[in-house]
């Protein structure tokens, strides 16, 4: 609409006025030049001839195509004036009510109960002017010339009789000229003294009310004082250093129902938010982003961001109060959103939640139904288990997000497997993995006992797979690999962890434990997974009772004391000392099995990441002139992925991003159901547990290690000896989950390891 607009402008200016030479235009300009009322007045476009009559005679006739020529490009200028005054009927015939009759059905659609029409007008609106700007106002202002123009012209046409198109030029004159002679006949004045006004009017509007209007509704968009009106969107509660990792999450999803529209409601103003996420460089896609100002808690700040019209509210942690006080937060956003309508906001939605800590998920659960909680408090036992089997933090950043493999549902009759025994479900999906099953009662049995067998009207399948088109029925006959016939061949087999890492005695050094950090669930892993008499020291920013006051709590918590693993020593160092390397110097970092290096994000992410490369840089320099022949390769968590490339330059393979996964998991929570009921039971203290294991473990006695070997087979041996789910293996350095080709062979060595999903 706006080009056609401008073109019509543009040939209004350019071809029909100066072109029109009719007989009513030169009247119009008698009425406008004194001079030319004479009795021999002549038109103003007319060659100045002699008024001689001699002269007159001599004058030269011109040709017949030169008339052809005239007459063509009259007619000409004609249609394109008749195709501007089309242009302008069309505007307000067409154009304006249908999009007023679109807004309506999207407003119905929405079902926004409590709002008006007016209300989603102005909202819709509003929001149009502030994320256009400049071509916005271009766009009203272009609208209104050719509004006041054509029905200017098409009153000067019936008032006068002219043409509809010299009237057409005409009040274009006088819109932009404003000039309108007195001697002019009366209705001729009145039409152009009443189009001068309209455009005075028009521009006094655009300059000063409508400016000034518009100046205070930006500025209160700005502050986020005005609802939203929307329906169908996703409510973001809080912002934090999580939100660009869930944005990006959010614009990363293609799923078929994913929502086009995110609201941000924070504590902070609108304008900080924004300038944030700017600054974070947040890849937003296509996602329309809205931030407003407001109490999380607050049922008016709450209805202000449509969280009753929204189909998924997001509750992630407060990572700038204790764990306590970040789970009491939301149980009372929890509490306010339960208490709304009749069965409690969304209406027709769902909330995704972030516990701090695993003892209040049941709790959080049974408070309101409509809630799925995610906790992360699996990860302080990942990172134990990263500086073990080397790769586990690629496995978990492949599995855990949109950017990767991902978990689906679908119905057994649907795929065609009722009546299957999970043993041999993983041969009948060539290009995906089942995990498991979803029963009758809607419980998520991922591993489930191989013998289980696939009920029709009553479970779905869980499967891992690349996208939702290799989620399809089974369509061979027969299954891709015969399970019977190769165990046939074979002799039985049991899984036997030839080099179990849990139960050893270690030494440990845990860097930067705060009571923020996964430093403390390190500590219970390390409890849990190491032998009895094993060591732990700590070098951090907190005081001694500090220190002390931090351990106590997280074992009052966990309502467990340390039994494995005893702190043996800590250093306590300054804040603003932390990466010196005379401090570093009283550590002996050639003496520990493991260590960990934490990230101290509570001064922001980038000043964590930059403290964290300089603490690695320093104890490296530190190993190699102790022990030049030792690898130094600790557990480093950052925050950005600029960390993740600073220290892939030194050669540390151990990296993990505990902010982004917890989003990434919560993130695809809000996003399906299915995530949570897979995510809360890899995640959970109880659950099963992902783990790189050696084909070994899984031979029987005499077999050998096979020389080449598929996935299907290898696949085959997993299920044969241990109910484990095999989900990807490594494969030139790298870890791959889901080949797709299940039976091209590959060569296998000693060095290659199995991924897999197993009972803790």
């Amino acid at each position: 609409m706006r080009w056609i607009i401008l073109l019509s402008l543009a040939a209004l200016a350019a071809g029909i006025g100066p072109g029109l030479r009719s007989a009513d235009v030169a009247d119009a300009n008698a009425t406008q030049a004194p001079r030319l009322r004479r009795a021999d007045a002549r038109p103003s476009w007319s060659p100045r001839v002699a008024q001689d009559p001699a002269a007159a005679a001599a004058a030269p006739t011109p040709a017949p195509t030169g008339l052809m020529l005239k007459a063509l490009w009259r007619g000409l200028r004609t249609a394109l004036g008749y195709a501007v005054l089309a242009c302008g009927i069309a505007i307000w015939v067409y154009w304006i009510p249908s999009l007023l009759y679109e807004e309506h059905q999207k407003f119905l659609a929405d079902n926004l109960e409590g709002r008006s029409f007016n209300m989603f007008l102005t909202y819709r609106f509003n929001y149009w002017m502030n994320s256009n700007g400049l071509s916005a106002m271009g766009t009203i202002l272009l609208i209104g010339i050719l509004t006041l123009l054509t029905f200017g012209a098409l009153m000067y046409a019936a008032f006068v009789g002219g043409s509809p198109v010299t009237g057409l030029w005409v009040c274009f004159v006088w819109a932009s000229a404003a000039s309108v002679d007195p001697g002019a006949s009366a209705i001729t004045g009145f039409v152009g003294i009443l189009t001068t006004l309209g455009g005075l009017v028009l521009l006094a509007v655009l300059l000063t009310m409508i400016s000034d209007y518009f100046a205070k509704q930006v500025e209160a968009s700005k502050q986020g004082r005005d609802p939203v009106v929307e329906g169908g969107h996703l409510l973001l509660l809080g912002h934090s250093v999580q939100t660009k990792q869930l944005l990006e999450e959010f614009a990363l999803c293609e799923a078929d129902d994913k929502p086009t529209t995110v609201v941000i409601l924070a504590n902070q103003s609108k304008q900080e938010v924004e300038d944030e996420i700017e600054a974070m460089n947040t890849e937003l896609g296509d996602l329309k982003l809205v931030v407003r100002n407001g109490k999380t808690c607050d049922k008016a700040d709450l209805w202000k961001v449509g969280a009753d019209c929204a189909t998924r509210i997001v509750i992630p942690e407060n990572p700038q109060v204790s764990l306590d006080e970040s789970d009491a937060a939301t149980m009372g956003i929890l509490l306010t959103l339960k208490g709304q309508g009749k069965s409690g906001w969304p209406n027709n939605g769902y909330v995704a939640v972030q516990c701090c800590l695993g003892r209040n998920v049941q709790y959080m659960q049974d408070l309101y139904d409509k809630t799925f909680i995610l906790s992360g408090e699996r990860l302080g036992r990942v990172m134990v288990q990263s500086l073990q089997d080397q790769g586990l933090c690629s496995v978990f950043n492949q599995i855990i997000g949109f950017n990767g493999e991902e978990f689906y549902i679908a119905g057994a009759e649907e795929l065609g497997v009722v009546g299957k025994s999970f043993r041999e479900l993983p041969f009948w999906f060539p290009i995906t993995v089942p995990l498991g099953v979803v029963d009758r009662e809607g419980n998520y049995l991922v591993n489930p006992e191989k013998s289980y067998e696939v009920q029709a009207d009553a479970d779905s399948v869980i499967l891992l797979a690349d996208d939702d088109d290799a989620v399809g029925p089974v369509e061979a006959e027969a299954p891709f690999f015969d399970l019977g016939r190769w165990c046939a061949q074979r002799k039985a087999a049991e899984f036997r962890e030839a080099n179990p890492n849990d139960g050893e005695t270690v030494k440990a050094l845990i860097c930067n434990l705060n009571d923020r950090n996964f430093g403390c669930a390190i500590l219970f892993a390390l409890d849990e997974m190491a032998g009895p008499g094993s060591e732990v020291e700590i070098y951090c920013s907190l005081g001694e009772e500090e220190l002390q006051d931090v351990l106590s709590n997280a074992q009052r918590r966990q309502e467990k004391h340390f039994e494995n693993i005893t702190v043996s020593k800590t250093y306590v160092t300054p804040r603003n000392a932390m990466t010196s390397m005379y401090r570093l110097k009283e550590i002996p970092v050639e003496s520990y099995d493991q260590i960990f290096i934490l990230a101290d994000a509570s001064q922001g992410v980038d000043r964590a990441d930059e403290q964290t490369v300089a603490m690695v840089l320093q104890m490296k320099s530190l190993m190699e002139q102790r022990n030049s022949e030792q690898d130094f390769q600790p557990l480093v968590e950052i925050c950005t992925p600029t960390a993740e490339e600073q220290l892939s330059q030194i050669g540390m393979k151990n990296m993990i991003n505990t902010t982004l996964l917890v989003s990434k998991a919560l993130a695809m929570v809000a996003i399906s159901t299915t995530h949570h009921g897979v995510l809360s039971d890899l995640l959970s203290a109880d659950g099963n547990n992902m783990d790189i294991m050696d084909l070994a473990d899984y031979l029987a006695e005499d077999e050998k290690l096979p020389r080449m070997l598929t996935f299907a087979e290898a696949t085959a041996i997993v299920s044969r000896g241990a109910q484990q789910v095999l989900i990807g293996w490594s494969e030139d350095g790298d870890y791959v989950m889901n080949p797709k080709s299940k039976m091209t062979p590959r060569s296998w060595t000693e060095e290659d390891r199995l991924v897999v999903i197993k009972d803790v």
